[in-house]
């Protein structure tokens, strides 16, 4: 029986830890800056708008919902037996340290890092999981497939090199079809639709955010949120009867 509880209460260790160092962020001003003034610094034209980035709060109640259901008999599978979860918070905390004390480059490897993990997690519960599992871990592995995107332009801008905005923009324009692409096919091997909902979101920021100065792109990228929407809606069509196990 403590065995069984070793890693639900590590898994909550953890993400207080976790959370604890996303508050130092913001109260403390980590390295000096707050993560809105370094996003600021290093901007380009796949930042979606401020207001976007609240999709944490909600990434962070569905995994108290995971941390609290884990404890209960019909809630229990693989990810709450092993150390994934984990992993994903230490990731999740080391990404704000180096993000705030702008080791970019870094920053990004433990970012690539936390995709592989979420990746995972996301593939036990396509064999075990429950509906709200694959819900919580759907949407954060969504926000972080767009977030990953977003810290290689951020890498790109933090190198120095001075880019024409007709190359930026075909850079931009790249990557919303990358990612588009990538989560779609994430989506596919998953049978998850539920990455859509940040997805589609973080499109749309990106849309609000370059709607005056950049309105190509704010029109492909609500092309890309209505693709990613309508292959959602599609997967969880043909995944109706097996979306509930």
């Amino acid at each position: 029986m403590k065995s069984q509880l070793r890693y639900p209460l590590l898994n909550i260790v953890f993400f207080v830890l976790a959370i604890y160092v996303n508050y130092l962020s913001v109260v403390t001003n980590l390295g000096g800056r707050t993560i809105r003034e370094l996003s600021d610094k290093y901007a380009n034209l796949f930042t979606p708008s401020n207001q976007t980035f609240a999709i944490w709060s909600l990434i962070y109640l569905l995994v108290m919902g995971f941390l609290m259901l884990q404890f209960i008999k019909g809630f229990k599978t693989s990810i709450t037996q092993n150390p994934l979860f984990i992993l994903s918070c230490v990731f999740n905390l080391s990404w704000i340290v180096f993000w705030q004390f702008e080791y970019i480059f870094i920053s990004l490897l433990v970012m690539l890092a936390l995709l592989a993990t979420l990746a995972r997690i996301n593939l036990q519960l396509k064999e075990d999981g429950n509906l709200f599992f694959r819900l919580t871990f759907g949407v954060y592995l969504g926000w972080i497939c767009i977030a990953t995107i977003a810290n290689v332009t951020t890498f790109i801008v933090s190198t120095g090199c001075t880019l024409d905005i007709s190359v930026q923009q075909t850079i931009t324009i790249a990557m919303l079809a990358i990612g588009t692409g990538l989560v779609a096919w994430i989506m596919h091997q998953l049978n998850n639709p539920f990455l859509t909902i940040a997805v589609a979101w973080a499109f749309y920021g990106i849309s609000v955010k370059r709607a005056v100065d950049q309105p190509l792109i704010s029109t492909l990228a609500l092309a890309a949120m209505a693709v990613i929407a309508a292959w959602g809606i599609w997967i969880t069509w043909k995944n109706r009867h097996h979306l509930i196990r």
